[in-house]
């Protein structure tokens, strides 16, 4: 039923596209009134607008769309809160020999680094942003990347609401392929 919603609010989305065939594509910079960006003008803004982005995000998980199971997991996530290498670690549940990525890359796992930093599980997000036609700067951690994500479908609600769906959906996928990764090697998580 709540796919059915979903598929109205994509199709209302979309027939208020116009596509302008005699007009050439460009980024506009709403932060200047010349419409062109400048590191001054962003600067500008994020140290007026500063937020704790773990309070930005954590109201905005919440999706009536969403099954509990995974927002209570993103809720985890942010609060660095899942069973990864590093929380283990400092927990004194693993040895330090065994916090490196499941993955074999060598880096240290911890939910960043898994979910967007690894190779090979995190490099889905290059193919997310790809099929999305968006080209976002590398988020440093998982709220930065949520906030990024829901927001570069524009500011309409229900454009937030899709963005937020995928979001969920690829992170809870990624979290799902490494645990089966884990079991194919038989490898302690």
């Amino acid at each position: 039923m709540w796919e059915e919603e979903i598929l109205g609010e994509i199709t209302l989305l979309l027939q208020s596209i116009n596509l302008q065939v005699d007009r050439e594509d460009r980024w506009l910079w709403n932060l200047e009134t010349s419409q062109i960006f400048s590191v001054r003008s962003a600067y500008h803004y994020m140290t007026a607008h500063s937020q704790d982005t773990s309070t930005m995000a954590s109201p905005s998980i919440w999706h009536k769309n969403i099954p509990l199971k995974i927002v209570l997991f993103a809720w985890r996530l942010f609060r660095d809160r899942l069973p990864a290498k590093d929380s283990l670690f400092c927990r004194h549940v693993i040895a330090t020999d065994s916090r490196t990525c499941v993955s074999r890359c060598g880096s240290l796992k911890n939910s960043s680094h898994l979910l967007l930093h690894c190779n090979t599980f995190g490099s889905v997000w290059h193919f997310i942003y790809r099929w999305l036609g968006i080209s976002p700067a590398t988020p440093y951690s998982v709220t930065d990347n949520f906030s990024q994500f829901i927001f570069a479908g524009g500011g309409a609600k229900a454009r937030q609401s899709i963005m937020q769906v995928l979001w969920f959906a690829t992170v809870w996928e990624i979290w799902q392929e490494t645990i089966g990764f884990l079991m194919l090697r038989n490898a302690p998580f």
